[in-house]
């Protein structure tokens, strides 16, 4: 500690004294060293001091009673330092951390105001208890004033600061809940917006109106939804937004995964979830309620239940798709002698004729989707509509309480048999839904990837491979075309054409 003529510990001036540093010695040649600390402010009005103004007038006033100061302790980032904030300040940690060891160097620790120190009265004693065995002075420049934490009137007046601060910070926090509350309820958003909406602000009082869509942003989300709904895989969606020049917010290309994240934001189609219920947001849609159920749909699909950014790389339109006639598996590529279809798990049967089989697929789904009368097979009547719709979001409030029944623990033994019983209720009432709404969409998913037209084989070739995949697996099931199941080659070692090798298998009913 930098010598002094006299320590702060020995200055005991009357009770009545407006200031420590006055009162000492008008008459002595007192040197006082201090050290500030600054914390950050969330305040986006401007009304509050930062650290670079809270320092300065720190400094004007340090300098006006001739108290030379170290280096302050500041925060990185702004930090609440009320009882309900979760982060940590580093700052503050600092400040008791030298205080603890005796290396604080300083005799007087400078405040802007009481409250910049805490709000949290248990930690303001813990500083006091230390400032107090270090004999260490406290200086709060919005009082004017130097408090000694061993004077006993001083100690209180700072730990009334303290309470008081406390309970401002708590009715704050009160009211912002309440008004959390009362947001969600009215649909109001809350926060900064997500990317592809901009926050719109009172011009005079600065408090968030609304979001709106951002002119720019908005139509690269509508672009994300739909190719999704078309069967475009994340990681194609990732490389092209990387070619143009597409970020995020921190100006760096979007990944697989923060685009699934996008994806699965109510938000686009004007939904608000608050405790995990869905509310009608007042914030405008980016994207239409059945093209975000659709893509809902796809992404709560089997492909995409355990996603990793290296799912959709597959290269063969048919594999997987088409059936083994001997033990029902899929029938992939195996380039074993050649490129040849194969059955993934038994290796029953063999196909050499990889490109006849493909060539036959192709023609039947060409044929199939250029003719005039799909348009009225893969149409959705307005009742399905609306009945669709009202499944979309019945589904997503039982899925949401599955998901609430499944992570409470039961406090005994007849809530857990309760809690079972409406969890099979739940998954029962949702495999119901789910079925049904498969019954309508599929012929829609359909029409949005590759609808109807003379030119198909144009636009099947053009289409990415994920599309092409999933035309195909809709296409080439009983209800439409038939399943594709290849059969054993009815001579030993020959090569077979693919015609003579494959069965269709189709409901009475199936065009």
């Amino acid at each position: 500690m930098p010598t002094t003529i006299f320590t702060p510990a020995d200055v005991q001036p009357p009770v009545t004294s407006p200031d420590y540093l006055h009162a000492a010695a008008p008459t002595a040649a007192a040197i006082f060293t201090g050290r500030a600390y600054l914390r950050v402010s969330k305040d986006r009005h401007g009304r509050m001091r930062s650290p670079q103004q809270q320092n300065g007038e720190i400094e004007q006033d340090a300098a006006a009673l001739g108290i030379i100061l170290g280096d302050p302790y500041t925060e990185r980032e702004a930090v609440s330092a009320s009882r309900y904030t979760t982060k940590k300040r580093d700052g503050f940690a600092e400040l008791l951390a030298e205080l603890q060891t005796d290396s604080f160097g300083a005799d007087i620790l400078y405040l802007w105001e009481s409250s910049r120190g805490s709000r949290r009265v248990g930690e303001w004693v813990t500083l006091l208890d230390l400032l107090e065995e270090r004999g260490v002075l406290v200086r709060v420049k919005t009082h004017g004033r130097t408090y000694n934490p061993a004077n006993p009137r001083d100690r209180r007046t700072l730990l009334e600061d303290a309470v008081d601060s406390e309970y401002e910070s708590g009715k704050t926090s009160d009211r912002i809940r309440r008004d959390v509350a009362s947001n969600a309820a009215e649909g109001r958003p809350h926060g900064a917006p997500n990317w592809g909406f901009k926050a719109v602000y009172d011009e005079r009082t600065g408090r968030l109106i609304n979001w709106d869509k951002d002119p720019k942003r908005a139509p690269i989300i509508w672009e994300l939804f739909d190719r999704l709904k078309k069967g475009h895989g994340f990681m194609r969606i990732a490389a092209d937004w990387e070619a143009r020049g597409i970020t995020n917010k921190g100006g760096k290309p979007f990944s697989p995964q923060h685009l699934r994240d996008l994806a699965l934001k109510p938000t686009y189609t004007g939904l608000r979830v608050h405790k995990g219920t869905l509310i009608e947001a007042i914030w405008p849609n980016i994207v239409d309620r059945a093209t975000f159920w659709k893509v809902q749909e796809i992404l709560a699909g089997p492909k995409h239940q355990n996603y990793s950014p290296r799912a959709g790389r597959a290269v063969h339109e048919f594999t997987m798709i088409i059936k083994c006639d001997v033990c029902g598996n899929g029938i992939a590529v195996s380039h074993t002698k050649g490129t040849r279809y194969r059955c993934q798990v038994k290796g029953c049967v063999r196909l050499a004729d990889k490109d006849g089989l493909d060539e036959i697929l192709r023609a039947a789904i060409w044929d199939y989707l250029s003719r005039p009368d799909i348009y009225e097979t893969i149409a959705i009547s307005p009742k399905e509509t609306a009945e669709l719709q009202k499944i979309a979001d019945d589904l997503a409030k039982l899925r949401t309480e599955l998901r609430k029944a499944e992570s409470d623990e039961p406090e005994s033994v007849s809530e857990a048999k309760m809690m079972g019983r409406l969890i099979e209720k739940l998954k029962t009432d949702i495999g119901t839904k789910e079925r049904r709404e498969l019954e309508l969409t599929t012929p829609s998913a359909l029409r949005d990837l590759m609808a109807p037209g003379d030119d198909i084989e144009r636009r099947w070739k053009a289409a990415p491979i994920e599309t092409r995949r999933k035309v195909a697996s809709i296409l080439l099931t009983p209800e439409y075309l038939g399943e594709v199941r290849v059969t054993r080659s009815p001579v030993a070692g020959g090569r077979v054409p693919a015609a003579a090798r494959i069965r269709w298998v189709r409901k009475a009913s199936a065009t």
